[in-house]
């Protein structure tokens, strides 16, 4: 077709103006709003539609004044309609009449289509070649579209294509300001608490308007890894079983709580507009902070909790029952029932990494082993308020059990009704777990109601034995049995205990009397005692307050 001598000015003048809308600023939705005006006065057309792509789907962001309300609402996918088939083809399309028998048309009741006759679109091309948006012009009847038109269009496509590229970066721009401004005062809120329980509605809010979401929801993954919901923004939104309601259907975003490489946590965020790259790293940068704010949350209230219990065992140590109850009451532990204390002592060869490694496996297995138990770990030992569910007996086979298998000596106290009753409750437990230490060497449990003697002897240990003679004598048995692998300390222990009865003796040591006289003549001559003319109570107290010097 020939170009009309008028359409010469009539194309520059239009681009004049074009290009004069363009200057005016970076208001992407201002600019497409004067350049549909102008389109529509340049080529008399009845209506202009500005599509931009989001994704799969191209938006209506500019029209023509009488379809304004359809701005921002009106989508198609990139494959379909006119728009769809110029985007994907990335060619300028023609329908001179009867668009709606067109099959690439697509009927959309809210730009009364059924109106049209007559339509034109072209791509917004940018400069690396992505397709970014259409320009469709419709009207109501019958119309060739001349040269003059298309060549309008392309030239104002590409100069479109510019003024959205600026306006892009300028929006992108002044969304990283407000979204850092933002993300500056999430960050202070998130900052200046310390309570999870107040952490996670506060965090779930400041996602969910960091990044404009019409939902948000908090989870946080259980031991098996299970989600459990903590917080929904907006608030009122949460509903039984954690569902997102009435969730939008246009972008989505999930991202992981972390610390340390673990997950401990969801976030899911929702709303009608897709989320890009900016979007999906301000909500990883935010999330980090909130992974951060909680897991120092649970280490202030960890210490807090920690400090508690260890003053209900300093207040038992000083003998002051109120303070121990008031203090165990604020830790959750009910003073006013049965209990026991229980303390547990680091092996000799473990005392280096107690406190950091073995004490908190001891503590963890006890309280599997006994139920909801007040522990406390110290640098050398673990002291515990064991609340007694079933009977004493049960407890202690417990404790054997655990003791053997982790290698630590428990001790017992005697049961007690109400905290705070006496201060010997941890002097007895303490007691009982040093000759546990000594006498059960690869670890086991004591009750100090069966201690014996050594309730009186415990207290001797590093102190100057008071018969120097005996002390000689036992430790010349004992280097005997570690040369010659013997057991006559054993047996004098034994002899002792039987109260110098030979058949008693050797049944309780399984040999017979005629080896256990055997035995007994050669201590005489190791020892130089007389067993028969000996005080044998003060010799059974000196082999038992050998064995707890030994350890």
């Amino acid at each position: 077709m020939t170009e009309p001598d008028s359409a010469q000015p009539m194309r520059a003048e239009s681009l004049y103006a074009v290009i004069g809308a363009i200057a005016h600023g970076p208001d992407l939705d201002g600019v497409l709003r004067a350049i549909v005006d102008l389109l529509v006065d340049a080529t008399a057309c009845h209506a202009c539609f500005v599509y931009l792509r989001e994704g799969d789907l191209l938006r209506v962001r500019a029209a023509s004044p009488v379809f304004e309300h359809v701005v921002g609402k009106v989508t198609v996918g990139m494959d379909e309609g006119l728009a769809g088939w110029v985007a994907r083809n990335r060619t300028p399309a023609f329908i001179r009449e009867a668009a709606l028998d067109d099959p690439r048309m697509k009927y959309v009741p809210e730009l009364d289509e059924e109106h049209f006759q007559s339509m034109v679109a072209v791509p917004l091309v940018d400069r690396r070649g992505d397709v970014i948006g259409v320009v469709v012009l419709h009207t109501e009847a019958p119309r060739e579209f001349g040269q003059d038109v298309l060549d309008l269009l392309v030239h104002v496509a590409s100069l479109v294509v510019g003024a959205i590229d600026n306006a892009r970066l300028y929006e992108q721009t002044q969304r990283q300001v407000a979204a850092l401004s933002a993300l500056s005062d999430v960050s202070q809120k998130l900052a200046s608490l310390t309570s999870r329980e107040d952490l996670y509605p506060a965090g779930c809010e400041g996602i969910g308007r960091l990044l404009g979401a019409d939902r948000c929801r908090l989870e946080l993954l259980d031991a098996h890894g299970a989600a459990v919901e903590v917080a929904t923004f907006p608030a009122e939104d949460r509903e039984d079983g954690g569902a997102l309601v009435h969730a939008p259907s246009g972008g989505r975003l999930t991202t992981q709580l972390l610390m340390g490489g673990r997950a401990f946590g969801l976030v899911h965020v929702a709303r009608k507009t897709m989320f890009d790259a900016d979007d999906a790293q301000l909500l990883e940068t935010v999330t980090n902070q909130l992974a951060l704010a909680l897991r120092t949350a649970e280490l202030i209230e960890h210490l807090a909790a920690e400090n508690l219990v260890r003053q209900v065992f300093d207040a038992l140590e000083r003998a002051s029952p109120n303070a121990a109850a008031a203090r165990a009451r604020a830790a959750g532990w009910n003073p006013h029932r049965t209990h026991v204390a229980v303390v547990a002592t680091a092996p000799p060869d473990r005392a280096a990494t107690w406190e950091e490694d073995l004490g908190p496996e001891v503590e963890r297995r006890l309280k599997l082993a006994a139920g909801a138990a007040l522990t406390d770990v110290t640098a050398d030992r673990l002291r515990s308020l064991v609340p007694l569910v079933g009977s004493l007996d049960q407890l202690h086979d417990r404790l054997v059990a655990l003791g053997a298998e982790v290698g630590v000596a428990f001790g017992i106290s005697r049961t007690r009704g109400t905290l705070g009753e006496d201060r010997a409750i941890l002097v007895e437990a303490t007691d009982a777990a040093c000759v546990s230490a000594a006498l059960d060497r690869r670890g086991g449990a004591r009750r100090y109601d069966d201690l014996g003697a050594y309730r009186f002897l415990v207290r001797l240990i590093g102190s100057t034995p008071p018969d120097g003679g005996y002390a000689r004598a036992l430790d010349a048995l004992v280097a005997y049995d570690e040369r010659r692998r013997s057991a006559l300390f054993a047996t004098l222990e034994a002899y002792l205990e039987a109260r110098g009865a030979v058949r008693a003796t050797a049944e309780a040591l399984l040999i017979h009397p005629n080896t256990l006289r055997q035995r007994l003549d050669r201590i005489r001559e190791l020892t130089g005692l007389e067993l028969e003319q000996e005080d044998l109570l003060s010799l059974e107290l000196s082999v038992k307050l050998h064995r707890l010097g030994s350890t």
